[in-house]
């Protein structure tokens, strides 16, 4: 899978998952407890902060969260 190069794009391949209320481990560490809360409420804040380094940890998650559904996740 190759990283999504800008918003758009990211937006775009993470439609298919907007209504998913489902719960996802991302990491050891991290389990997202609805899918489609955490994907809407991400794009928000990062689309009121372009550009701002401060909130790439929301691109980064978004990013790994992608991967995990693209991969086939059920």
């Amino acid at each position: 899978m190759d990283k999504p190069k800008n918003m758009k794009e990211l937006k775009d391949r993470l439609r298919p998952f907007v209504n998913m209320d489902n719960e996802v481990m991302i990491s050891k560490e991290a389990t997202v407890l609805h899918v489609g809360k955490m994907i809407r409420s991400h794009v928000s804040i990062l689309e009121a902060n372009p550009g701002n380094r401060v909130y790439m940890p929301y691109w980064d998650r978004l990013i790994i969260l992608l991967s995990i559904l693209e991969s086939g996740w059920e």
